[in-house]
């Protein structure tokens, strides 16, 4: 990397507009600061990280030879979620015999970092939450991650999920429901979970 990658503010906009404007260094901040949550993002629909890393780079490539899809974006992870969840399902539809994809579902498995708590306990957190996360359907755990791991709001949320804020909102209450029903929040794991990270 230049020099001058380090001299670029770190501004979101700023970047995105040094970047359809040329600047190659700014798309290198970009791509290193969403690659990861991207990653993550992916690995909840349960594809292998070969399979993840390809379609993530299929992103930014189409992003970078078209730096003009990128004029109007008010939100970089929202539109890189969007992109990724659109080529996600672009490979599922080529690896199906049918364009059914009710069977895909979105999945999380939550991380904590060893250096913090003991081994036990990571265990017994990542079981308590994948319990409660498997209480809930692939749609309302798609919806729970987008909002309180990746911290979208419902209209970013809503367009992912191809559905309207209320009803995001609905569907992220009623998972909360669902959880607190077997006397457990999972707003509260979430939060343990991100504070462990």
């Amino acid at each position: 990397m230049s020099e001058k990658l380090n001299q670029l503010p770190t501004d979101d906009l700023f970047l995105l507009d040094r970047f359809i404007n040329g600047n190659d260094d700014a798309f290198t901040i970009i791509y290193n600061r969403y690659v990861n949550q991207l990653m993550a993002f992916g690995m909840g629909w349960g594809f292998d990280k070969e399979t993840l890393k390809d379609a993530i780079q299929d992103v930014f490539y189409k992003l970078y030879f078209n730096r003009k899809a990128f004029q109007g974006v008010s939100n970089p992870k929202f539109y890189l979620i969007r992109a990724l969840k659109n080529r996600i399902l672009d490979i599922q539809k080529s690896n199906m015999d049918t364009t059914d994809l009710t069977g895909l579902e979105f999945s999380v498995r939550p991380t904590v970092l060893d250096e913090l708590i003991a081994e036990e306990e990571r265990n017994k957190i990542e079981k308590q939450i994948e319990l409660y996360l498997n209480l809930l359907t692939g749609r309302q755990r798609e919806a729970v991650y987008l909002r309180f791991i990746e911290e979208m709001e419902y209209e970013e949320i809503a367009i992912i999920l191809e559905m309207s804020a209320p009803a995001v909102r609905k569907l992220v209450c009623r998972a909360i429901a669902r959880i607190r029903t077997e006397e457990l929040s999972l707003v509260m794991l979430l939060c343990i979970s991100r504070m462990i990270n």
